[in-house]
């Protein structure tokens, strides 16, 4: 096993990162062999496990990375909104319009069963764990609104779920039409925000 310095590994692992966004984005995680991310960036195949436990590891490392960005693009934008109603619309929208935006999430959005594949890979901890970041701030936000009176009775997993599922329209932009969608999703999304508000 070659031994590299601290540097050395900093750059080969950030190469690994942008390597694989691009090959997990187009590709798909099970179409993207170990030899195509290690070959890119000038390392044998064994000396992948130095870096990243396993190619899902590296695939939910890209998932958080792009975390912190999406929050504050997402929440900057609720938070300019005076209203419940225009809060809950202004984030599905600005979720939405990441989930499209970002290529790797977009990925995810038409090849749901890249993250089944991650799921039988790692442990349930170590997933929730990675995936939690952008759930977890929209149940506080809820359960919020819920504790001010705001929301209607449901429970709040059900609530995130639906919203959720809203946020999901994008899959379907091309049936909808292109010309159709914003209207469809603002008429969606204005429905929404006023069934969960009181």
């Amino acid at each position: 096993m070659p031994q590299f310095t601290q540097r050395e590994k900093e750059q080969i692992k950030e190469q690994l990162l942008t390597t694989a966004r691009k090959l997990f984005a187009t590709k798909g995680l099970k179409k993207t062999s170990l030899e195509e991310l290690t070959s890119s960036v000038g390392i044998a195949k064994s000396s992948f496990y130095i870096f990243f436990e396993s190619k899902e590891v590296l695939y939910l490392e890209l998932l958080d990375e792009d975390g912190p960005g999406i929050e504050e693009r997402v929440w900057t934008v609720v938070n300019e909104q005076k209203t419940t109603q225009d809060k809950l619309k202004s984030y599905l929208h600005a979720m939405t319009k990441e989930l499209e935006e970002n290529p790797l999430m977009k990925r995810l959005q038409t090849h749901p069963e890249e993250i089944q594949l991650v799921a039988r890979k790692v442990s349930p901890e170590f997933l929730q764990r990675k995936t939690a970041r952008n759930i977890i701030p929209l149940i506080q936000f809820l359960e919020q609104l819920k504790e001010a009176g705001q929301l209607i009775d449901e429970d709040i997993m059900t609530i995130v779920s639906f919203m959720r599922a809203a946020m999901t329209i994008s899959r379907h932009k091309e049936d909808i039409g292109e010309e159709q969608y914003p209207k469809v999703a603002e008429m969606m999304f204005d429905a929404i925000s006023k069934y969960i508000t009181i």
